[in-house]
């Protein structure tokens, strides 16, 4: 009892008032009653103690572990002996929440050792009562029957103690962080969009610490004073809208993007000719001077060569689109990713990507394009279509049951075993070490009758599932070596069962022979009935039949069992005489020592005062 009041205070602690609570602990004396169930004169209540935790589901169910230590008087004995128990029990819990008083019902399962030694399953089913005391503590009352899988285990308890609900520690809310990338909305730039911290909480591709809405290169790291470019790049080129179209030199470029207007020259030169000796083309050596020609104006051919439809500052006739605006270095097409490679040509146009990738990126950097990659963000194998492949058998690793070891894409990337090579796998071969065949899941049949030799009880003899694998010629499940009947249906040992009519007249017999008082004579009231019992054999011929004689246990037990078993074979004698063959019938007197009923009172001595016929196959 110190342990229980030790428990309670501890508890009331933890119990608050300010939170919804789920979960509960109580603590319970408890009253054991095992005599008054089982019929055993003497009310020897005993004592016992429970613990159990419960946790609500909802408002009106919860579920509970209750853990008992006490002791019992069992069978009425003297001995005391201690018992142990763990349940888990429903209940359901009647009324409101608030209630001041809250009845509940219950029911569960449960099992109770007994000194360690022997235990037994019981059902508990009762009902309680919760009577508030305080915001989360509650007097409790509880009223159990205890119904036991075991010979004269029944039970009641009665229990008084104490419940408490737990309250949950209140959680406590950091501050907002709306998109979730770690930077409080009070600090961050982007609250709505997910960055870094070097950017202030704004997205920042290149992580080069320049939001990407102030990054003119933001795929490519750069400084903050060079907006985001590498210091060495070129800045991105936005060909201006020419006032007017020309092209005095005809070499394609508009007069106003042309640093040469006057001189035909080249798109990576800006419009100029080549200067160095290495671009002047090489004049071969003759005896003769060379004749210098004067340079000629450049003629503009007719039929509006100059005319540039796009207005991007490169002439129709140059252009490779001459339709769409585009830089001059890519030759008058556009390249909507700035990634330098033509739209046109650009497997993904809105996405800066890479040459070797038709334009489209590859951000692990494994040498498969994201378009083209299960797992585009962790490096992996071609065979693998991008994605990790550990062991290189073309499974990937996230659906591979055997990532370091080489297997078969159809057993989930691991290898193929048959221990017993009978074509089966391991995996699904019941018996991987002995060889068989599909039909027994690779275990051994011998005789063929599809049941695995482990699960035959005649492995060598071919028979039927429903007789283990045994033969059963008449079909009624029992194999035809264990079956007394072999050439008829039945279920008792194979022979056909008595039928619920003759059990019944069997059994009135047993109530309804009559002896003279004190003798072995029979009452001719007796004869109808035993008529019945030589009719029933006669039409069983399969059967044979135990007359067994008992009395009530007033007198002498000696002359009880005696007198019984002359009354036994006063019935014998009759159904010899009815026509009964003497091998099919056996008698004994068994006296008082086998009561069907309490012997404390008339009717009880009365049931005692009998002989029953007992038919059993031979």
């Amino acid at each position: 009892m110190a342990v229980v009041l030790c428990l309670l205070q501890t508890v009331v602690l933890v119990a608050q008032d300010d939170a919804a609570p789920l979960n509960g602990i109580s603590a319970k004396v408890l009253f054991i009653d095992y005599n008054t169930p089982n019929s055993i004169d003497g009310f020897k209540p005993t004592n016992g103690i429970e613990l159990a935790y419960l946790r609500n589901i909802n408002e009106n169910f919860a579920i509970g572990i209750p853990l008992k230590v006490g002791i019992a008087s069992i069978n009425g004995s003297e001995d005391k002996t201690t018992l142990f128990s763990l349940d888990a029990v429903g209940q359901f819990q009647i009324g409101s929440v608030e209630s001041i008083v809250r009845p509940y019902l219950f029911a569960g399962i449960g099992i109770v050792f007994e000194q360690f030694e022997e235990n037994n399953a019981q059902i508990p089913l009762g009902l309680g009562l919760y009577v508030r005391a305080g915001g989360s503590s509650f007097f409790t009352v509880q009223g159990e029957y205890r119904n036991s899988f075991g010979e004269n285990r029944e039970n009641l308890q009665l229990g008084i103690g104490w419940h408490f609900k737990l309250k949950p520690q209140p959680r406590v809310d950091g501050p907002l962080d709306t998109d979730g990338d770690g930077l409080p909305d009070a600090q961050d730039y982007c609250p709505n969009e997910a960055g870094t911290m070097l950017a202030n909480g704004c997205p920042d591709s290149d992580d080069d610490g320049v939001p990407n809405g102030e990054d003119d290169c933001p795929t490519v790291k750069g400084p903050a004073e060079n907006r985001g470019c590498p210091v060495n790049a070129p800045a991105p080129v936005t060909p201006p809208v020419p006032a007017a179209i020309g092209d005095r030199d005809g070499d394609g470029i508009n007069d106003l993007l042309d640093q040469c207007p006057d001189q035909p020259g080249t798109i990576a030169l800006k419009g100029c000719p080549p200067s160095t000796p290495a671009q002047q083309p090489t004049v071969p050596a003759t005896t003769t001077p060379p004749v210098v020609v004067a340079p000629q104006q450049t003629q503009v051919p007719a039929g509006g060569a100059n005319i540039d439809s796009d207005g991007d500052g490169l002439v129709d006739s140059r252009d490779e689109c001459p339709t769409v605006a585009g830089p001059i270095q890519l030759l008058g097409c556009p390249d909507s990713d700035n990634d330098g490679i033509k739209d046109k040509d650009d497997r993904c146009p809105n996405i800066p990507g890479e040459a070797l990738h038709s334009g489209c990126p590859d951000t692990d950097k494994d040498g498969i394009a994201d378009d083209k990659d299960d797992c585009p963000n962790l490096a992996g194998k071609s065979s693998a279509n991008g994605c990790p492949d550990a062991d290189g058998d073309g499974t990937q690793d996230r659906d591979d049951d055997c990532p370091n070891e080489k297997g078969s894409a159809s057993n989930r990337g691991c290898p193929v075993y048959d221990a017993d090579n009978d074509g089966i796998p391991d995996k699904d071969d019941l018996c991987p070490n002995q060889r068989g065949p599909v039909s027994t899941k690779g275990c051994p049949d011998t005789d063929s009758d599809g049941i695995p030799d482990k699960s035959d009880l005649c492995p060598t003899e071919a028979g039927v599932a429903g007789a283990n694998g045994c033969p059963d010629g008449d079909g009624d499940g029992t194999p035809n070596h264990l079956d007394k009947c072999p050439d008829e249906k039945g279920t008792n040992e194979g022979c056909p069962d008595i039928s619920t009519e003759d059990k019944e007249v069997l059994a009135f017999a047993a109530k309804n022979v009559q002896f003279e008082t004190g003798k072995a004579t029979l009452k001719a009231q007796s004869y109808t009935s035993l008529d019945k019992v030589a009719e029933i054999l006669k039409k069983y011929p399969r059967y044979n039949l135990n007359v067994d004689g008992h009395t009530d246990d007033t007198g002498d037990a000696g002359a009880n069992r005696i007198l019984s078993e002359e009354r036994a074979s006063s019935c014998y004698q009759y159904l010899l005489a009815r026509g009964v063959d003497v091998s099919r019938m056996n008698y004994k007197g068994y006296g008082e020592s086998k009561p069907i009923a309490p012997n404390n009172s008339e009717e009880g001595r009365e049931r005692n005062r009998r002989v029953e016929f007992n038919m059993f196959v031979r």
